[in-house]
């Protein structure tokens, strides 16, 4: 025992020296071998993401910049988005995107929500989809690139069972349009 503190005191600065290098070289090769591989990983993830939903909507940025007045500017907010008679083609669009990322639409069930006071009519749709989790999240995503006057209001998933790798998913999208 009076051996084991005697080298321990003799010993201790030394022993911490070498266990902090060698934390040092560690935290080095973490980051060399982790971090940097997932840091090029989200830089890839955030560039594919400028797709056609940002590009809208900078659009739309630039035309409130240029016109100066408020009503001009209002008037531009709202030209932003769809007239209702296009849409059958946002309709079409929705379960194209449905089908190109592999979710099996059931059904989908369609819902008008309008007030003579607001400008934008809501035109609700809940759609009972079929596929794996990250097939449903890719058609989400999706869509929601590819129709930037929609919105995501609620996503529900059930399983079955544990080991299925199928997930049933009720997905309600708002399309907001212009009158």
């Amino acid at each position: 025992m009076k051996r084991a503190r005697w080298l321990l005191r003799r010993y201790a600065s030394t022993a911490s020296l070498w266990g902090g290098l060698a934390l040092v070289l560690a935290s080095l090769a973490l980051q060399g071998w982790a971090i940097r591989p997932l840091e090029a990983q989200l830089e890839a993830l955030e560039s594919a993401g400028s797709g056609a939903r940002e590009g809208r909507i900078t659009g739309a940025g630039h035309v409130l910049e240029q016109n100066s007045g408020p009503r001009a500017q209002l008037a531009a907010f709202y030209g932003y988005f769809d007239r209702g008679d296009k849409l059958t083609e946002l309709l079409a669009t929705l379960h194209v995107v449905g089908k190109s990322t592999g979710i099996e639409v059931k059904r989908a069930d369609y819902r008008m929500t309008s007030s003579p006071e607001r400008r934008l009519d809501r035109y609700q749709v809940v759609m009972p989809v079929r596929g794996s989790y990250r097939s449903v999240r890719l058609f989400i995503a999706t869509a929601l690139r590819e129709l930037p006057t929609m919105s995501l209001d609620q996503v529900q998933f059930q399983r079955k069972e544990i080991g299925d790798t199928t997930v049933d998913a009720q997905v309600s999208f708002t399309f907001h349009l212009a009158r």
